[in-house]
């Protein structure tokens, strides 16, 4: 077969070619740091990347809804410990006009300061975190007619506590048992009585919020969870309590005219019951921040992890990659030599 000088030529410009794609592709590379620029390039890498990509964006939806509750668990507790501040001053009050030598008009004053208390614990029930109440589940704050701004607690005319319209107070003294019953969501089914019904829907209405797959947590405690506790009455029965309903008694007692030490005494106990029951969901508030802190040292772990994966399927190495590009650069550099040799005789030849 003969050699012409066009096919020398023709070769020469296909490889000089090739050469050149090659040392754009090294320099594309250098330029954005990555190993492929299309899918062809690196099919499996690419796939490797975009699972790594796809985990990262997941952690990431998960990292702010925990960022998010562990800010709402924050606002619960700091409620918690308000209404618990609440009772313990109530219970100093107490203690203090339970004495014989307190008087009447003593505790009168007395009175009027339990009544400021019981009244705060109606505002606290009520604060607000951004646009919902944090003891008021997913009840957002203004009337949608009115605009009024009341909160999902409120006291009737008769004295009487209501959160979105039902009356707790008629709950208040209740046996243990019953209203263990009443508020179990197992037992929804079988209550008859539309306000027993109603609590039981509202005791178990909490906002939760998903902070993992397939991974739910109440970041909130109902109003009700939280007034209403376990004591025991005069004759030792194990009955419910609602720390409102007690402050208000509390206040009629020591507002009386005549009022003696036993009228306020009674009310000792129940106080150290709320106070205890406050204390133990305080605690609760507590194991639930501890292990969302858990969840988010995870995932912030697993994020890591998840950009190494990622970098080694994207990333280049630059050492390597600026070797392979001067040793492409110094085969052009040859071959441009060598075309010159090749082409120069050819167009001599053409001249002649």
């Amino acid at each position: 077969m003969r050699i012409t000088n066009s096919m020398i030529v023709n070769n020469f410009m296909r490889n000089l070619n090739s050469n050149l794609v090659k040392m754009d592709g090294f320099q594309n590379k250098l330029a954005t740091g990555r190993k492929f620029a299309n899918i062809s390039d690196d099919p499996s890498a690419l796939i490797y990347s975009q699972s790594a990509r796809n985990n990262i964006a997941r952690l990431s939806h998960y990292e702010r809804a925990v960022t998010t509750a562990q800010d709402w668990l924050e606002q619960v507790e700091t409620g918690i410990m308000q209404l618990q501040n609440t009772l313990a001053d109530a219970y100093v009050e107490t203690v203090n006009a339970a004495t014989d030598v307190k008087t009447a008009a003593d505790r009168q004053n007395i009175g009027a300061v339990i009544g400021q208390l019981r009244d705060h614990s109606i505002n606290i029930l009520n604060t607000t975190f951004g646009d919902k109440y944090i003891f008021g589940s997913y009840n957002t704050p203004g009337d949608s007619n009115t605009g009024e701004i009341t909160g999902p607690f409120v006291v009737d005319g008769s004295g009487n506590l209501t959160y979105n319209g039902l009356n707790l107070s008629q709950f208040d003294g209740m046996d243990f048992d019953d209203f263990v019953r009443i508020t179990n969501p197992n037992n929804l089914s079988t209550l008859t009585d539309p306000d027993e019904i109603s609590l039981n829907i509202l005791m178990n209405d909490l906002l939760t919020f998903d902070v993992g797959p397939s991974i739910s947590m109440p970041v909130t405690m109902t109003g009700i969870d939280l007034m209403f506790f376990q004591t025991t009455d005069e004759n030792g029965n194990i009955i419910m309590r609602n720390s409102f309903n007690v402050l208000s008694e509390l206040y009629d007692a020591s507002m009386k005219p005549n009022s003696t030490a036993l009228d306020v005494n009674v009310y000792i106990r129940p106080l150290l019951d709320g106070q205890s029951h406050l204390l133990t969901k305080t605690a609760e508030i507590g194991g639930r921040t501890r292990r969302l802190e858990l969840i988010a040292a995870r995932y912030e772990q697993d994020t890591i992890n998840y950009n190494r994966m990622k970098s080694d399927a994207e990333d280049v190495d630059f050492a390597e990659v600026i070797i392979h590009q001067k040793m492409a650069e110094a085969v052009y550099q040859a071959a441009l030599s060598t075309g010159a040799r090749i082409i120069q005789p050819t167009l001599m030849d053409f001249l002649r």
